[in-house]
């Protein structure tokens, strides 16, 4: 980040976010023309769901490729309970077993099939089946010859790459689209961001739910900002008054602007928390603070 702020690529404002500057936007335009990018990744979008899709079909051929050989005697490669009980529940669901596999390979084979430009070993190396366990993260990235941090990029770049096609074509891709259904509010809002939101319902603020969580208050005002992007009628009253937040919706659109600082010297009472809403609440988040 210090290398980045010295060369002038992002600024990093007074709540110590790092914010890309125009000469930033414009490397990362030459960079998108020359090289990798995740395109894709969307992670207010996707969230969570993109990892509960990827256990639940890891697990699921683990168990296909193990019941096709009679094998009933192994150790689940997912070992979170929910996702064992999902699957459990969805199996006996289905009366043929065969079909089902066949299926969902039918399934996996289009999809990848359709997601040009990526390579869906990305994933494929990381399936567990039968007496052959998946390679880990690391092993994967070892083995597909690129640094780790790449790797993670463009695995969850291939997840929500794929949770596009799944959602465009629930009937083409009934197996998948199962796999990767979850509750309206896990759809909503990232895990963590659920985990606040819930604590909030129950009447707790956001210094109690800082410490019951364990997060600084930064942290859990970023789930607030990220749920009030999301949920349209989200009542902000308890944080910041109507007249308040009308002033600075007022301000933002005076001075053409969703910068933080500017915003700020301008309404000097209202806290950074407070003027962030009020972008939120405007339909954007803050840019460059400068």
């Amino acid at each position: 980040m210090n290398k980045l702020a010295d060369g002038k690529f992002i600024i990093v404002n007074e709540e110590s976010k790092a914010e890309v500057t125009e000469k930033g936007e414009e490397v990362l335009k030459q960079f998108k023309m020359t090289a990798f990018f995740p395109h894709h990744m969307n992670g207010l979008v996707y969230g969570d769901r993109a990892f509960v899709c990827w256990r639940r079909l890891n697990l699921l051929v683990q168990v296909l490729s193990n019941m096709n050989h009679k094998e009933t005697s192994y150790f689940p490669v997912q070992r979170g309970k929910n996702v064992q009980e999902w699957i459990k529940k969805f199996v006996r669901g289905v009366p043929d077993k065969d079909q089902l596999a066949r299926s969902l390979f039918k399934e996996l084979h289009g999809v990848f099939s359709e997601m040009k430009g990526k390579d869906p070993s990305l994933l494929v190396f990381r399936l567990t089946g039968y007496q052959d366990y998946g390679l880990t993260e690391v092993q994967a990235a070892e083995k597909l010859n690129l640094h780790g941090e790449e790797y993670r990029f463009r695995f969850l770049d291939f997840l929500h790459g794929l949770l596009v096609r799944i959602d465009q074509q629930k009937g083409k891709y009934p197996i998948l689209f199962s796999l990767s259904e979850v509750s309206q509010q896990q759809r909503d809002l990232t895990l963590s961001t659920a985990k606040t939101f819930d604590l909030y319902e129950q009447g707790y603020s956001i210094s109690e739910i800082s410490r019951i969580r364990k997060l600084k208050v930064n942290t859990i005002e970023d789930h607030f900002i990220e749920i009030i992007l999301t949920k349209e009628h989200f009542d902000t009253e308890c944080f910041i008054l109507s007249d308040d937040l009308h002033k600075a919706t007022s301000v933002i659109a005076q001075l053409g602007t969703k910068r933080l600082k500017p915003i700020k010297e301008r309404l000097p009472d209202l806290t950074y928390f407070q003027i962030r809403i009020a972008i939120a609440k405007a339909g954007g988040r803050n840019e460059s603070p400068t």
